[in-house]
Protein backbone atom coordinates (compact mmCIF):
# COMPACT_ATOMS: atom_id res chain seq x y z
CA UNK A 1 0.00 0.00 0.00
CA UNK A 2 3.00 2.61 0.72
CA UNK A 3 4.21 2.09 -2.59
CA UNK A 4 0.73 2.43 -4.81
CA UNK A 5 0.59 5.62 -2.32
CA UNK A 6 3.58 6.84 -3.67
CA UNK A 7 3.14 6.28 -7.10
CA UNK A 8 -0.49 7.80 -7.05
CA UNK A 9 1.03 10.69 -4.93
CA UNK A 10 4.02 11.26 -7.67
CA UNK A 11 1.30 11.03 -10.95
CA UNK A 12 2.45 12.21 -14.01
CA UNK A 13 4.51 15.17 -12.44
CA UNK A 14 7.45 13.29 -10.39
CA UNK A 15 9.69 10.70 -12.41
CA UNK A 16 8.27 7.71 -11.17
CA UNK A 17 5.25 8.82 -13.00
CA UNK A 18 6.99 10.13 -16.16
CA UNK A 19 8.67 6.92 -16.60
CA UNK A 20 5.09 5.00 -16.58
CA UNK A 21 4.77 6.58 -19.35
CA UNK A 22 7.05 4.75 -21.69
CA UNK A 23 7.22 2.77 -23.77
CA UNK A 24 5.62 6.08 -25.41
CA UNK A 25 4.40 5.42 -29.34
CA UNK A 26 3.68 9.14 -30.71
CA UNK A 27 3.08 9.88 -34.77
CA UNK A 28 5.38 12.71 -35.52
CA UNK A 29 3.86 16.24 -37.34
CA UNK A 30 4.73 14.44 -40.70
CA UNK A 31 2.66 11.40 -39.22
CA UNK A 32 5.44 9.16 -38.93
CA UNK A 33 5.21 6.43 -35.66
CA UNK A 34 8.05 6.75 -33.04
CA UNK A 35 8.22 4.48 -30.02
CA UNK A 36 11.02 5.91 -26.97
CA UNK A 37 11.80 2.99 -24.95
CA UNK A 38 12.16 5.54 -21.67
CA UNK A 39 12.67 9.33 -20.76
CA UNK A 40 14.89 11.08 -22.96
CA UNK A 41 17.73 12.61 -20.98
CA UNK A 42 20.21 13.33 -24.47
CA UNK A 43 18.15 15.27 -27.17
CA UNK A 44 19.16 16.84 -30.19
CA UNK A 45 17.10 19.60 -31.28
CA UNK A 46 17.58 21.22 -34.52
CA UNK A 47 14.96 23.45 -35.21
CA UNK A 48 14.10 26.91 -33.18
CA UNK A 49 11.26 25.96 -31.84
CA UNK A 50 11.71 22.84 -30.18
CA UNK A 51 15.26 25.17 -28.76
CA UNK A 52 13.01 27.30 -27.09
CA UNK A 53 10.31 25.37 -25.75
CA UNK A 54 12.85 22.18 -24.53
CA UNK A 55 15.15 24.76 -22.48
CA UNK A 56 11.24 25.76 -20.48
CA UNK A 57 10.72 21.97 -20.01
CA UNK A 58 13.84 19.99 -19.51
CA UNK A 59 16.54 22.78 -19.09
CA UNK A 60 20.44 22.42 -20.41
CA UNK A 61 21.03 19.46 -18.79
CA UNK A 62 18.41 17.16 -20.67
CA UNK A 63 20.10 18.99 -24.34
CA UNK A 64 23.01 17.28 -26.06
CA UNK A 65 22.37 19.68 -28.35
CA UNK A 66 20.87 22.57 -29.94
CA UNK A 67 20.84 24.45 -33.42
CA UNK A 68 23.59 26.55 -34.74
CA UNK A 69 21.09 29.74 -35.00
CA UNK A 70 20.35 29.09 -31.08
CA UNK A 71 23.22 31.11 -30.38
CA UNK A 72 22.48 33.79 -32.07
CA UNK A 73 21.16 36.84 -30.66
CA UNK A 74 19.48 38.13 -33.68
CA UNK A 75 17.62 35.24 -34.36
CA UNK A 76 17.19 33.48 -30.97
CA UNK A 77 15.03 34.31 -28.04
CA UNK A 78 17.64 32.12 -25.52
CA UNK A 79 21.26 32.96 -26.76
CA UNK A 80 22.09 34.18 -23.82
CA UNK A 81 21.28 30.74 -21.76
CA UNK A 82 23.05 28.16 -23.85
CA UNK A 83 26.67 28.31 -23.65
CA UNK A 84 27.35 25.17 -22.14
CA UNK A 85 25.28 23.06 -24.82
CA UNK A 86 26.88 22.48 -28.33
CA UNK A 87 25.52 23.81 -31.14
CA UNK A 88 25.08 21.61 -34.81
CA UNK A 89 23.99 22.16 -37.87
CA UNK A 90 21.83 19.32 -39.47
CA UNK A 91 25.18 16.78 -39.69
CA UNK A 92 24.23 13.10 -39.65
CA UNK A 93 27.81 11.96 -38.61
CA UNK A 94 28.08 14.64 -35.90
CA UNK A 95 24.68 13.58 -34.04
CA UNK A 96 25.42 9.79 -34.08
CA UNK A 97 28.76 10.63 -32.25
CA UNK A 98 26.53 12.63 -29.56
CA UNK A 99 24.64 9.07 -28.60
CA UNK A 100 21.35 11.03 -28.14
CA UNK A 101 18.11 9.22 -27.10
CA UNK A 102 15.70 11.40 -29.13
CA UNK A 103 16.30 13.73 -32.23
CA UNK A 104 13.81 16.60 -33.22
CA UNK A 105 14.28 18.25 -36.67
CA UNK A 106 11.99 20.41 -39.29
CA UNK A 107 10.16 18.60 -41.15
CA UNK A 108 11.40 19.61 -44.56
CA UNK A 109 14.91 18.23 -43.53
CA UNK A 110 16.51 16.53 -46.33
CA UNK A 111 14.86 13.10 -45.92
CA UNK A 112 18.33 10.97 -46.84
CA UNK A 113 19.86 12.04 -43.80
CA UNK A 114 16.81 12.16 -41.39
CA UNK A 115 16.78 8.19 -43.16
CA UNK A 116 20.36 7.92 -41.55
CA UNK A 117 19.48 8.09 -38.38
CA UNK A 118 16.90 6.25 -38.57
CA UNK A 119 18.88 3.32 -39.54
CA UNK A 120 21.35 3.83 -37.07
CA UNK A 121 18.54 3.38 -34.64
CA UNK A 122 17.95 7.04 -33.08
CA UNK A 123 14.21 7.93 -32.91
CA UNK A 124 13.51 11.25 -34.58
CA UNK A 125 10.82 13.83 -34.26
CA UNK A 126 9.82 15.80 -37.77
CA UNK A 127 8.78 18.62 -36.02
CA UNK A 128 6.47 21.59 -38.45
CA UNK A 129 6.23 24.87 -37.40
CA UNK A 130 3.29 26.43 -36.05
CA UNK A 131 1.77 29.47 -37.30
CA UNK A 132 -0.64 30.29 -34.80
CA UNK A 133 -1.05 30.67 -30.78
CA UNK A 134 -3.54 28.17 -31.05
CA UNK A 135 -0.99 25.57 -32.83
CA UNK A 136 2.01 26.74 -30.69
CA UNK A 137 0.30 25.82 -27.71
CA UNK A 138 -0.42 22.34 -29.40
CA UNK A 139 3.05 21.76 -30.29
CA UNK A 140 4.01 22.62 -26.96
CA UNK A 141 2.00 19.88 -25.08
CA UNK A 142 3.34 17.78 -28.25
CA UNK A 143 7.07 17.75 -27.07
CA UNK A 144 6.17 18.07 -23.31
CA UNK A 145 4.13 14.64 -23.71
CA UNK A 146 7.09 13.61 -25.89
CA UNK A 147 9.96 14.28 -23.45
CA UNK A 148 7.72 13.45 -20.28
CA UNK A 149 7.32 16.92 -18.96
CA UNK A 150 3.24 17.68 -19.30
CA UNK A 151 3.39 19.55 -16.24
CA UNK A 152 5.74 21.55 -17.39
CA UNK A 153 4.22 22.34 -20.86
CA UNK A 154 0.77 23.41 -19.21
CA UNK A 155 2.54 25.65 -17.02
CA UNK A 156 4.30 27.32 -19.82
CA UNK A 157 1.19 27.54 -22.01
CA UNK A 158 -0.66 29.36 -18.37
CA UNK A 159 2.24 32.04 -18.59
CA UNK A 160 1.59 32.38 -22.39
CA UNK A 161 -2.15 32.87 -22.06
CA UNK A 162 -1.88 35.20 -19.01
CA UNK A 163 0.25 37.17 -21.15
CA UNK A 164 -2.02 37.25 -24.55
CA UNK A 165 -4.89 38.35 -21.65
CA UNK A 166 -3.41 41.24 -20.31
CA UNK A 167 -2.83 42.17 -23.89
CA UNK A 168 -6.34 41.73 -25.43
CA UNK A 169 -7.68 43.59 -22.22
CA UNK A 170 -5.23 46.58 -23.04
CA UNK A 171 -5.88 46.47 -26.22
CA UNK A 172 -9.66 46.61 -26.06
CA UNK A 173 -9.57 50.37 -25.44
CA UNK A 174 -8.73 50.85 -29.22
CA UNK A 175 -12.13 50.44 -30.63
CA UNK A 176 -12.40 47.89 -33.89
CA UNK A 177 -12.83 50.93 -36.33
CA UNK A 178 -9.45 52.85 -34.86
CA UNK A 179 -6.81 49.79 -36.00
CA UNK A 180 -4.38 50.47 -37.58
CA UNK A 181 -2.80 49.15 -40.63
CA UNK A 182 0.56 47.40 -40.77
CA UNK A 183 2.61 46.37 -43.66
CA UNK A 184 6.34 44.27 -42.84
CA UNK A 185 8.16 44.99 -46.12
CA UNK A 186 11.16 42.98 -46.52
CA UNK A 187 14.78 43.91 -48.18
CA UNK A 188 12.90 41.80 -51.40
CA UNK A 189 10.05 43.66 -51.90
CA UNK A 190 7.51 41.71 -50.08
CA UNK A 191 5.41 41.28 -47.36
CA UNK A 192 3.80 38.03 -45.41
CA UNK A 193 -0.23 37.53 -46.14
CA UNK A 194 -2.79 35.76 -44.43
CA UNK A 195 -2.11 32.31 -42.78
CA UNK A 196 1.25 33.05 -42.04
CA UNK A 197 2.54 33.62 -38.39
CA UNK A 198 3.23 37.14 -38.85
CA UNK A 199 -0.48 37.76 -39.84
CA UNK A 200 -1.30 36.30 -35.95
CA UNK A 201 1.00 38.89 -34.85
CA UNK A 202 -0.52 41.74 -36.91
CA UNK A 203 -4.38 40.20 -35.20
CA UNK A 204 -2.95 40.00 -32.18
CA UNK A 205 -1.92 42.85 -31.66
CA UNK A 206 -4.67 44.97 -32.52
CA UNK A 207 -3.33 45.55 -36.41
CA UNK A 208 -4.95 44.99 -39.62
CA UNK A 209 -2.47 43.14 -41.75
CA UNK A 210 -2.48 45.49 -45.15
CA UNK A 211 -1.76 42.70 -47.16
CA UNK A 212 -3.93 40.56 -45.77
CA UNK A 213 -6.58 39.89 -48.17
CA UNK A 214 -4.33 39.82 -51.14
CA UNK A 215 -3.33 36.47 -52.65
CA UNK A 216 -0.02 34.85 -51.68
CA UNK A 217 2.73 33.00 -52.92
CA UNK A 218 4.14 29.18 -52.18
CA UNK A 219 6.07 31.26 -49.32
CA UNK A 220 3.11 32.75 -47.91
CA UNK A 221 4.52 36.40 -49.25
CA UNK A 222 2.74 39.00 -51.20
CA UNK A 223 5.15 40.14 -53.53
CA UNK A 224 5.06 44.43 -53.57
CA UNK A 225 6.49 47.09 -56.16
CA UNK A 226 6.64 50.70 -54.77
CA UNK A 227 3.59 51.36 -56.63
CA UNK A 228 1.47 48.88 -54.92
CA UNK A 229 3.15 49.84 -51.62
CA UNK A 230 2.19 53.29 -52.22
CA UNK A 231 -1.21 52.48 -53.04
CA UNK A 232 -1.82 50.05 -49.91
CA UNK A 233 -0.14 53.29 -47.31
CA UNK A 234 -0.14 51.31 -44.53
CA UNK A 235 -0.07 53.36 -41.01
CA UNK A 236 3.08 51.43 -39.90
CA UNK A 237 5.49 50.07 -41.86
CA UNK A 238 8.00 47.65 -40.17
CA UNK A 239 11.05 46.33 -41.94
CA UNK A 240 13.21 44.06 -40.94
CA UNK A 241 16.12 44.02 -38.39
CA UNK A 242 18.30 41.20 -39.61
CA UNK A 243 18.65 40.16 -43.08
CA UNK A 244 20.37 36.74 -43.82
CA UNK A 245 23.80 36.93 -45.12
CA UNK A 246 23.85 40.16 -44.83
CA UNK A 247 26.12 42.17 -42.30
CA UNK A 248 24.83 45.72 -42.23
CA UNK A 249 21.45 44.78 -44.13
CA UNK A 250 19.25 45.98 -42.61
CA UNK A 251 20.49 48.92 -41.40
CA UNK A 252 20.87 49.42 -45.36
CA UNK A 253 17.65 49.02 -45.78
CA UNK A 254 16.23 51.05 -43.73
CA UNK A 255 18.13 54.30 -44.55
CA UNK A 256 17.41 53.36 -48.08
CA UNK A 257 13.74 53.23 -47.70
CA UNK A 258 13.78 56.23 -45.42
CA UNK A 259 15.31 58.25 -47.57
CA UNK A 260 13.44 57.00 -50.79
CA UNK A 261 11.73 59.78 -52.71
CA UNK A 262 9.46 57.19 -54.06
CA UNK A 263 7.90 56.60 -50.78
CA UNK A 264 8.11 60.00 -49.37
CA UNK A 265 4.34 60.29 -49.43
CA UNK A 266 3.79 57.07 -47.20
CA UNK A 267 1.76 57.90 -44.37
CA UNK A 268 4.19 56.03 -42.08
CA UNK A 269 7.07 58.12 -43.33
CA UNK A 270 5.48 60.91 -42.79
CA UNK A 271 3.85 59.90 -39.41
CA UNK A 272 7.60 58.63 -38.39
CA UNK A 273 5.87 55.08 -38.14
CA UNK A 274 8.51 53.59 -39.40
CA UNK A 275 9.82 50.43 -37.32
CA UNK A 276 12.51 47.66 -37.25
CA UNK A 277 11.39 44.53 -35.47
CA UNK A 278 14.23 42.32 -34.70
CA UNK A 279 14.06 38.61 -36.09
CA UNK A 280 13.93 36.91 -33.15
CA UNK A 281 10.73 38.44 -32.22
CA UNK A 282 9.65 38.44 -36.23
CA UNK A 283 10.26 35.31 -36.98
CA UNK A 284 9.46 33.08 -33.86
CA UNK A 285 6.79 30.45 -34.00
CA UNK A 286 7.34 29.53 -29.68
CA UNK A 287 5.99 30.62 -27.02
CA UNK A 288 8.01 34.11 -27.47
CA UNK A 289 5.28 34.85 -30.13
CA UNK A 290 3.74 36.80 -26.99
CA UNK A 291 7.21 39.25 -26.85
CA UNK A 292 6.39 39.75 -30.78
CA UNK A 293 2.95 40.72 -30.11
CA UNK A 294 3.42 43.30 -27.37
CA UNK A 295 6.32 45.08 -29.49
CA UNK A 296 4.22 45.21 -32.16
CA UNK A 297 1.52 46.77 -30.01
CA UNK A 298 3.76 49.22 -28.30
CA UNK A 299 5.25 50.44 -31.81
CA UNK A 300 1.44 50.79 -33.01
CA UNK A 301 -0.61 52.43 -29.37
CA UNK A 302 2.23 53.50 -27.04
CA UNK A 303 -0.21 55.43 -25.16
CA UNK A 304 -1.92 52.32 -24.04
CA UNK A 305 1.80 52.05 -21.96
CA UNK A 306 1.97 55.53 -20.98
CA UNK A 307 2.68 55.92 -17.24
CA UNK A 308 4.63 52.63 -16.73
Amino acid sequence: MPLLLLLAGLGGTGRLGAEAGYPLAVRDDAGNPLVLARRPQRIVSLTMFSDEVLLELVGPGRLAAVTSFAADPAVSNIAGRIAAIPKLEFHAERILSLRPDLVIVANWSEAQAVSQLRAAGLPVYLSASAVSVEQIRGRIRDLARLVGEQQAGEELIARLDRRLAELERRLAAVPEGRRLTVLDYSAWGAAMGRGSSWDEIVRRAGLRNAVGNLPVDGWGQVPLSKEKLIELDPDLLVLPGWVYGQEGGAEGFYAGVAADPALRSLKALRNRRLVRIPENLRATTSHYIVESIEFLARAAYPELWEGQ
